[in-house]
This record gives C-alpha cells, structure tokens and sequence, in this order.
C-alpha cells in the first residue's frame, strides 16, 4: 500500500543519512540537500493514498447501475448543408432528469450522413426511461449564410419505454430523419426520433468486448453499425465464437466462468464455473466446439473444459504464467501457448494436454497463428514475429513488424499483424521473410477478427475506441465504428 512505500521512503532516507550523521560538517552541502531533495519526491511520488496507474478513467458501473452509451445516425437524405452542436444531453427516469457525462459533438450532416456517432457513455440507476432531452448549438445552415439561429431544446419520448435493469450496459438510439423540408420560413426545424436496443437475429455480427467497462457490443457486419450492448460481472477476459452451433463464449476473469449465449437472439444459456482456476483469461475452442481451453496465469494452469457437461475434463501445469492459447490440428488436434515470462511457446495434445515439444521465443512471446505446417509467434517486445517450422522445432525466420506486435490473422496466405504502439498493420506473405508493407490503422490496432463471407477485417483499436473494417480486397478502411470502452477482444459469426 501507500502507507507501506512511505515508511520504505523514510526508511531508505535514514539510511542515506547514517554514514554522515557522526560528522555532518564534512558533508558537502550538495549531498544533503540532494538527500532531502530525493526524501521530498519520493514522498510526494508516493503520497497517503493509493495512485491509479491508469491514465483511462473507469466507467466500470456500480451494483444497481445500468452503464448507457448514446449513438446519433441519420435516416433518408437530402442536399442542404447543415451543421450544429448536440449538448445538455438529459434522460428522464421516473420524474427526475439526469445529464448524460458528455460535453458537446458536433454534427455536421454531410459527414454523418451513413454513419454513426457516439454521443455519450455514462451509469444511470435502475428505472424506466421514457424520454430524452438535448440541446442544438451553433446552427448553420449553408443556404442561409449570416442567419443567427436560435438554439432549440429538444425533447423526444423513446418508441417504446427503456428499462434499464441493475449492473447492466444497453445502447441508445437517436435517429435524424433526413428530408428536404428541414428549412422554413420559421427557421430550421429538424426531424428527430429515439429508440431503444433491440437485439440482432441471426448472423451478421461482429462481438465487441470492451473490457475496462465490462461491456460486450454487437454490431452488425452489414451496415457496420452498434446494434446492441450487454454488461457482464467484470474483469473479463478473451470471446470466441461456436459458428456451427451458433454460441458465443465470454470468460469472466472476476467470476471465473464462462458465459455461454446464444449467438441468434444473444440470450444467456448458462454459466461454465472454473473453480479451480485464479485468473483465468484466454480462450480458445476445438474445432468441433466441444471443448474450450482457458490458461490461467496465476496457477501455471491450461484447463480442457467439456462444453456440453460443464465439467473440466483435463488440467495441466504448462510453462511459467502461460497466457495465449491457440487450437489447431495438423492431422490430429494440439494447442500452442505461449509464456511470455519464460519466453517460449509450448506444444500440447488438445486430447491430453501433455507438452509434446517447445520452441524458443523472443521477448513477450505473445500471439500465436499455425498456418501451412508453420508456426507463427508474435513477439511484443522484439518487434517481430518468429517462425518456426513446427514439426522439426527449427525457426525458419524472424520478420520485422511494427512496434509491440498484439495480435495476427491469417487470409488468403496474407498474414496480418496488429501494431499496437504504432497505429498500423503489418502485411507479409506466408513463406516471405520480410514485412511486405504496412497499413496506418488508428492508433493502437489490437485484436483482429475477420468475416469470411464479407471479406472484411475487423481491428480493435484500443486506444482510440473504435473498431475498424478494412475492405481486404483493397486493404482499405471502410468503416470505423465509435465504442463506448477500449475494445479488447472481437470475434466475427457470419
């Protein structure tokens, strides 16, 4: 604690001050005043309460809460030019009306047109919400140069009342409706609706963990629109998804579970215990989905747990703190897991989970890929990916990447590599042995997921909130989807 280092500042500064003390008039008065100098920051550094290494607030939610993030989209079309400011944003629950923590956005209709903006994330108390409120600022309108527009108070019933239920997130939808009559001789007069979440049918979407909000977004592949939100008990760890039997799987480090959903309706179906795990965090699924693999890096664990008893069937101690785990088959099923603390990757039997072999990796050994009998190992603080052939052991290449490689995909012999402190993708071909070229991808590119029937990458960039789709005919950003939280995993059902 706080209280601890401080006693260890006064402690070492005793120290510095022993040897001097039986005859402090020898002592340069430079090294006591850097004495007291070193005494005074580090007393400072570590204060009388606890110091958040975070420089991100939390808007992880108290009990009762119902976490709400705002989205802003247009509807129809139209030519005229108009812009304003969307402020004061206020939801009525019961009788009272609460603020929504967000400052102004600017709406420019010619940019969001076909789009979809975030105006605000912020906890709210368990209620029924029926209306909302907002103000316009600084209306411009391009036909009507010099006008003065006065700001207008907009207040809107929701289609349908929102309840929002305890420890929870859901999405809300303002809609502007587009026509050619948003100006008359009384002035401007906008056309607006508002609605609550809906959850999606069916395929289409794109799962969206947001783990410093514990928060999960559905968005929708086909529009590249937010749809719908559903809050989990946090911290929480990586998704997969079961595309055959249609289920998503979300590991929840704090319960230490799994929650399993139906992937159509994003119904919750049950709730898989770990009870022996500690910090149980990566996750990855056979191919048949009938079992899913979880490391767990505070008790050296990797656990096989059968999907349909809830049971853990297998349990071994693999390596030192493993973390990425990665299931394959070659011919028969194994798992790669890489410890970054021991710098090596480790090869098990998916069946037995006894380790068959393991190669040497660099620094923080981290994501993992198996393609074409070769195995891929990003390498974090190396700033590149080793490959290995996999069944001799023998590394084959070193491939520089970017700066702190998160994540890679493979497609269409292409394989992709997430940057995360450089804002880009790395592009090489399998079989090559240098970066082909590299993609600015926003500002910390992380978890990569793709749609296989859209032809789309799916990128989390955690730093700047959003989720990128890059068209992979092109290698183009096509959308870029505004998030409520710093998205950490993404998993794709088609």
């Amino acid at each position: 604690g706080a209280g601890g280092i401080g006693f260890l500042c006064v402690f070492v500064s005793m120290l510095l001050e022993y040897p001097f003390q039986k005859n402090t008039g020898g002592v340069p008065m430079t090294i006591r005043r850097f004495k007291r100098f070193l005494l005074v920051v580090l007393l400072l550094l570590c204060g009388c309460a606890p110091v958040s290494l975070s420089s991100e607030p939390s808007l992880r939610v108290s009990s009762g809460q119902t976490l709400a993030s705002l989205y802003f989209s247009t509807t129809g079309v139209c030519s005229e030019q108009v812009s304003f400011e969307i402020a004061e944003v206020g939801l009525l629950l019961g009788d009272l009306w609460i603020d929504l923590p967000a400052g102004p956005v600017a709406i420019d209709r010619q940019q969001v047109q076909g789009r979809q903006l975030l105006l605000g994330i912020g906890p709210f108390p368990a209620g029924e919400c029926r209306r909302i409120r907002f103000k316009l600022k600084q209306i411009k309108v391009a036909q009507s140069p010099g006008t003065e527009f006065v700001d207008q108070l907009i207040e809107l019933p929701f289609s349908r009342p929102v309840t929002f239920a305890g420890s929870d997130s859901t999405c809300l939808f303002v809609d502007w409706h587009l026509t050619a009559q948003m100006l008359k001789e009384s002035g401007f007069v906008p056309l607006f609706s508002a609605r609550g979440q809906e959850m999606p049918l069916g395929g289409d979407l794109a799962y969206v963990l947001c783990d410093n909000i514990d928060t999960l977004y559905l968005v929708r592949t086909d529009q590249n629109v937010v749809t719908a939100a559903l809050g989990l008990p946090g911290p929480l760890g990586e998704i997969a998804v079961d595309a055959q039997r249609r289920r998503l799987y979300v590991v929840s480090t704090g319960e230490r579970v799994i929650h399993l959903f139906n992937s159509a309706n994003a119904r919750a179906l049950d709730r898989i215990a770990l009870p022996i795990a500690v910090n149980p965090r990566h996750l990855s699924l056979s191919a048949d989905g009938v079992f899913a693999y979880v490391t767990d890096a505070a008790t050296n664990r990797v656990l096989k747990i059968d999907l349909f008893s809830g049971l853990i069937a297998r349990q071994a101690t693999v390596g030192l703190r493993p973390e990425r785990v990665l299931f394959f088959d070659d011919g028969s099923p194994h798992l790669a897991v890489s410890s970054p603390t021991a710098q090596r990757v480790f090869i098990l039997s998916a069946d037995t989970l006894e380790v068959q072999r393991e190669f040497p990796a660099g620094l923080d050994a981290d994501a993992l890929l198996y393609y074409n009998e070769r195995l891929y190992v990003a390498e974090r603080g190396s700033q590149s990916v080793a490959v290995f052939d996999y069944h001799s052991g023998r590394q084959l290449a070193r491939v520089s990447v970017g700066f702190e490689p998160a994540d890679m995909m493979e497609v269409d012999g292409r394989i992709f590599v997430s940057n995360s402190r450089e804002g880009s993708l790395s592009v090489f071909n399998a079989g090559q042995n240098t970066t082909a070229r590299r993609i600015p991808i926003g500002e910390g590119p992380a978890a990569l997921a793709v749609s296989e029937r859209r032809r789309m990458l799916y990128i989390a960039d955690r730093d700047a909130n959003t989720l990128a789709v890059m068209d992979l005919s092109g290698e183009r950003i096509k959308a870029v989807v505004p998030l409520g939280g710093s998205p950490s995993s993404v998993a794709v059902l088609d």
